[in-house]
């Protein structure tokens, strides 16, 4: 995307996503937030800012949809893509 800046949107978009991978089951006092060592939590970020870097005119590139930015960070991580 290569954002000409990092707005708030973006950084409620990270937030949301790493949020997004813990199940309401899960929940409780000390489990709020997935663990950073989880293989999903880099991919689902870099997607959820990409598409807010999108919807908020900062990226400066638009031809990269934000499921290629999470393989693409995926394959970056030598996780497999799915």
């Amino acid at each position: 995307m290569r954002a000409k800046e990092i707005n708030e949107e973006m950084k409620i978009a990270a937030a949301g996503a790493i949020a997004s991978l813990i199940h309401e089951s899960e929940l409780n006092e000390t489990n709020i937030i997935a663990s950073p060592l989880d293989p999903r939590v880099a991919p689902t970020v870099a997607a959820a800012v990409a598409e807010a870097a999108l919807n908020t005119g900062v990226a400066r590139r638009t031809d990269i949809t934000p499921s290629a930015v999470a393989a693409h960070t995926r394959e970056l991580l030598g996780h497999t893509v799915g």
